[in-house]
């Protein structure tokens, strides 16, 4: 019995030996497995670019049947036949495809069946992959900026400028002349015309999947004073460029001529990429709202004094331009207030033109109830880029005083943004002219800022 049960040892392990040491042909391995994108969303087409080798050690050829690939539960989710023979030291590469349905870490494994030329026996070789999948996140933003059509001029000053390119990334002209975009030149070789009022779109890929059918819309109203009614701004479509993520496509859309401000909305709409697969149409939308024209003239009131005469009460100021644009045809004149006297109709002072920074002095004289007014409004008429502007800004007006002798100071407050307060005298000077028959009236012109000024009768202060 001994005898017998050393045979059977024996035999056990001269199997197990035959079997640790029989060798493939044909040694097989799977490389290293290239996933694009390398972090594909819920829903998005993903690759797996495959690499099969026969190691160079290989004593026989073998022909690759299959190469298929894996999800966790064992699932075949994509497969390729007939792959190709591989010599010894040979290499194939596949591409296998697949998408995920949830977002998280996914394991899958990549399989290698191969048929040994020696023995006719097929060997199976396989390499894990693990892939983060991330959530689908549909997000365009839409960033919108006025422009002034000096903006695309060239150093020679060609209103074509933008057609030219190279302007901040900028790739396209739509509409101002049928859409024509820039770097098109239209039919005969003519050039696209000139802008009227451009406004910069920046469309951005701020999601996880591309955007396409991306087409732009601007419309909006620009409100008229004096009764006058509405004009109503509308422009487009105008198809962009598919927008992959973390991408941006930059253009100019063209509002067209313009006299009045207006807030116009420019509406992007757009269709996922994943929408494709639901039959989705391009409904999802993205907005941006913006003023045009641009507005940079900031009028201001600076250096103002308040004081009675026998007539009633004289503001005497400095119209300051305390922003960075031009204003030019600009009118004082005093506001309907309570307790005020509003100056009538044609009888507003012409000062001119302001450039940046500069300022002009004026004298407004007007009728104050002092047991009601509080305030005097000085009304503030301009053009700034074609577009007639008026604000008001206010004094103080002179307390009640029984004594006072006819020379009070008066107080300045702003109604609105941007007031600067008390500003210097002369500093460099500014041609004005008044109205004809304007009485009383002192001219003063310079720079916000400056250290020197000019009275009335001529003399340094």
């Amino acid at each position: 019995m001994r005898t017998i049960a050393s045979l059977l040892v024996l035999l056990t392990l001269l199997t197990s030996v035959g079997v640790v040491t029989a060798v493939p042909d044909a040694r097989i391995t799977v490389g290293g497995i290239g996933v694009s994108p390398s972090d594909p969303a819920v829903d998005e087409r993903t690759a797996l670019n495959v690499t099969v080798t026969n190691s160079g050690g290989s004593a026989a050829a073998a022909n690759v049947t299959e190469i298929r690939v894996r999800n966790a539960d064992g699932d075949v989710l994509d497969s390729v036949s007939r792959a190709g023979a591989l010599s010894p030291g040979d290499s194939l590469d596949a591409t296998l495809w697949t998408s995920f349905e949830e977002p998280g870490e996914k394991r899958l494994t990549v399989q290698a069946v191969a048929n040994q030329s020696t023995s006719g026996e097929f060997v199976t070789v396989s390499r894990d992959t693990v892939i983060e999948v991330q959530p689908v996140e549909v997000a365009l933003d839409l960033r919108t900026r006025a422009l002034d059509p000096e903006d695309l001029q060239t150093e020679d000053g060609n209103d074509n400028a933008a057609s030219d390119l190279g302007i901040g990334g900028i790739q396209g002209i739509l509409g101002g002349g049928g859409g024509l975009e820039t770097g098109d030149a239209g039919q005969d070789g003519e050039t696209p015309p000139a802008v009227d009022s451009p406004v910069e779109v920046t469309v951005v890929n701020t999601g996880t999947t591309t955007a396409d059918r991306v087409s732009l819309r601007a419309a909006g109203t620009a409100t008229r004073g004096g009764g006058e009614g509405d004009r109503t701004v509308s422009v487009g479509p105008f198809v962009v460029e598919d927008v992959a993520p973390g991408e941006e496509r930059r253009v100019i859309v063209d509002l067209g001529p313009l006299d009045h401000r207006s807030a116009v909305t420019v509406t992007a709409a757009f269709r996922a990429d994943t929408d494709t697969r639901n039959d989705r149409g391009a409904d999802r939308s993205a907005e941006s709202t913006v003023t045009y024209p641009v507005r940079e003239a900031s009028p201001t009131v600076t250096d103002a004094t308040v004081r009675r005469t026998a007539d009633g009460v004289v503001v005497d100021a400095n119209l300051g331009n305390a922003g960075e644009g031009e204003m030019t045809g600009a009118v004082v004149s005093v506001g309907d207030a309570l307790g005020v006297e509003a100056t009538a109709a044609g009888g507003e002072y012409f000062l001119g033109t302001l450039g940046a920074s500069d300022f002009v002095g004026f004298e407004l004289e007007t009728a104050v109830n002092d047991s009601v007014a509080e305030e005097i409004p000085i009304r503030v008429t301009y053009t700034e880029r074609g577009v007639r502007y008026t604000e008001t800004l206010t004094v103080a007006a002179p307390e009640p005083d029984d004594d006072d002798d006819g020379d009070a100071g008066g107080t300045l407050s702003r109604i609105g943004a941007g007031g600067v307060g008390t500003a210097g005298a002369l500093a460099s000077g500014v041609t004005l002219v008044g109205l004809s028959g304007a009485v009383g009236v002192a001219i003063r012109t310079g720079r916000i800022g400056g250290s020197t000024g000019r009275r009335r009768d001529g003399s340094a202060p």
